[in-house]
């Protein structure tokens, strides 16, 4: 079975379904210590860009990357196109005792999974549309009330905080104080005043 999963025609599907489920373990244990890459993903620096912007980012669109969180986009895509790359070799090898050459399964499965991954994508959006307006206009979170997750945050050093939003969409972020010597410990709770570049300055909460 191993030699199966690890050979040339099938070594990059392997590889792209052992990324999920990995994916779906750091999740996991991500959740019982306060932590959600989907979270974080969500509110990274330049994630939340105005898709209109240029042609690329129009595409963007037309895939659906701006209606879901990368990760979950992500996810959909590494099991489409893993499953459809392990599906094409095993039907060629049922029917005709061949594989199909890596240069051709590898460019179908990529193209099929990601047009398979951009209809998935409206079905996800439709079920769970908070995402799109919780990932498109973060500075709306400017005033929101957060506590300090993991870490003690002080200026320069930031740390992890959590809060949920108006549609009960929980977000992670990372915080430092607007104040130099101010110092946020884990379990203190924050105002978040502005964002930055690689987090959100925030005032301590009375």
């Amino acid at each position: 079975m191993l030699d199966v999963l690890l050979s040339d025609a099938n070594f990059w599907f392997s590889i792209a379904l052992a990324t999920v489920a990995i994916l779906f373990i750091i999740e996991i244990a991500g959740l019982v210590f306060g932590i959600s890459l989907i979270g974080l993903l969500d509110d990274m620096p330049n994630s939340n860009i105005d898709i209109e912007s240029s042609s690329i980012l129009s595409l963007g669109s037309w895939l659906n990357l701006d209606r879901v969180p990368l990760l979950i986009w992500l996810v959909v895509f590494l099991t489409t196109f893993g499953l459809l790359g392990f599906a094409a070799n095993f039907t060629t090898e049922s029917i005709a005792s061949f594989t199909l050459p890596v240069w051709v399964t590898l460019p179908f499965s990529a193209l099929i999974g990601v047009l398979i991954t951009s209809k998935v994508s409206l079905i996800i959006a439709s079920i769970i549309p908070k995402f799109q307006t919780s990932a498109i206009h973060s500075d709306e979170f400017i005033g929101a009330v957060a506590h300090i997750t993991i870490g003690t945050a002080s200026k320069g050093n930031p740390a992890e905080a959590k809060f949920t939003d108006n549609y009960s969409q929980p977000h992670y972020v990372l915080v430092e104080p607007f104040e130099d010597d101010e110092l946020f410990k884990q379990g203190e709770q924050v105002i978040l005043v502005k964002k930055t570049t690689h987090s959100w300055l925030a005032t301590r909460y009375q």
